[in-house]
């Protein structure tokens, strides 16, 4: 903990700025668009399949858009990308409070996920992973602390501001909340680290260096399972919630009371990783962070019991905590940070299409009738599987490199 305020004290204007880019990444976040579904499937009258059909979509484009828009970083200073990043959120912002048509809620969504999820996550992991080489760790454990932040204040500030000056007037404030949390975290910047570190393939040689030979990489190939693993299966289940409560009879009530076990989880895992990071390698840590998850899915596929929430949510925090810190400095320490832009925004699009694909998947599974509990059970011998084979390439990193 001192070694951990010691940094903090001497780096806490860069780790701000990765803090508020994580928190203004919300308002493109699933756990924020959400709570103005029945006003957006109201106003556009819109079935729930419907919306979810849009946000699917939506998503979909935006994971298509990232692998090349967030290599665009190697080629501009940080400030001028940031900027770039926060007028399109913003703009997203607003144009989701005077839209008015169905085409333009369609690309309302595309940009909030675009510039939320995406490209605001994408800036602030890369520029502070790119900034502390030796202690990547530590600090990507607190710069994720941002999300968390979000997940904590702004439901409840939504919700008081629907109830009280509507769910436009909401959007509207986010515009201007994005616009001046940017202006702050560019303020935090250190002038010496404002430009990117290109220095291997100057001239923006570094984002042309194809990312489709990616696929074919046995780095990718080999990691990717394990990976996919959290935003697939996570996403899935929360997104189908409601069924999932109401297959075990497990209380709302209590389900809600226990996602404040998986904030509280979900934050201290990020930070207290980034140490083991920096100490074994990213490389290591990769085959047993999916432990906790799969625990989780246990849960899902044997218990009834109203202990099996807190068994639940709180392990599924856990692992989600672990990858937030542990996947950006795993690329890095796989090719390096001069390729970190284009590693992070090809597999981060990967990562956007399973978490938009489950939704779809586990609801039409749903529908002819496989209930969530073997759908648990799948998703635990998955988890397995793949950490085996994260394991494999732990146990022969040398030899993978040398296949490249």
């Amino acid at each position: 903990m001192l070694g951990y305020l010691d940094f903090i004290r001497v780096h806490w204007k860069h780790l701000l700025f990765g803090i508020l880019l994580m928190a203004l990444s919300s308002f493109g976040q699933t756990f924020f668009i959400s709570l103005f579904g029945a006003d957006l499937r109201g106003t556009y009258h819109l079935s729930d399949g419907g919306l979810g059909a849009a946000y699917a979509a939506a998503t979909f484009g935006s994971a298509l858009t990232l692998q090349r828009v967030g290599r665009w970083i190697d080629r501009t200073t940080v400030p001028r990308y940031t900027i770039g990043v926060g007028v399109l959120l913003a703009g997203a912002c607003t144009l989701m409070a005077v839209g008015r048509s169905l085409p333009l809620l369609l690309g309302t969504l595309y940009l909030l996920r675009l510039g939320g999820q995406g490209l605001m996550v994408h800036t602030s992991l890369t520029v502070v992973a790119r900034a502390f080489p030796g202690q990547r760790g530590k600090a990507l454990g607190i710069s994720n602390l941002g999300m968390p932040a979000g997940e904590a204040l702004l439901p409840l500030s939504a919700a008081l501001g629907i109830a009280t000056v509507g769910w436009r007037a909401v959007w509207g404030a986010g515009a201007v909340l994005v616009l001046a949390g940017t202006a702050l975290a560019l303020a935090c910047l250190p002038r010496p680290t404002a430009t990117t570190a290109v220095v291997a393939y100057p001239g923006g040689h570094a984002g042309r260096r194809g990312g489709h030979r990616l696929w074919r990489d046995p780095r990718v190939l080999f990691t990717l399972p394990s990976i996919l693993a959290a935003p697939f299966i996570t996403t899935g289940f929360f997104f189908h919630q409601g069924r999932l409560l109401q297959e075990k009879g497990w209380a709302f009530e209590w389900w809600a009371t226990c996602f404040v076990g998986y904030a509280i989880a979900r934050a201290v895992a990020m930070v207290a990783v980034g140490p083991l990071i920096d100490r074994l390698g990213a490389v290591r840590v990769l085959p047993f962070f999916l432990a906790p998850l799969a625990v989780s899915m246990a849960s899902v596929a044997f218990v009834r019991q109203a202990w099996g929430v807190p068994l639940c949510l709180v392990p599924i925090g856990i692992s989600g905590g672990i990858a937030a810190t542990l996947l950006t400095a795993l690329w890095v320490e796989l090719y390096g940070p001069d390729r970190l832009a284009e590693v992070r925004s090809t597999v981060e699009a990967a990562n956007v299409i399973a978490s938009g694909t489950s939704p779809i998947v586990m609801g039409y599974l749903i529908d002819i009738g496989v209930p969530l509990s073997a759908q648990g059970f799948v998703c635990l011998g998955y988890i397995l599987a793949a950490s085996w084979i994260a394991r494999r390439v732990a146990e022969h990193a040398v030899a993978v490199e040398s296949l490249i």
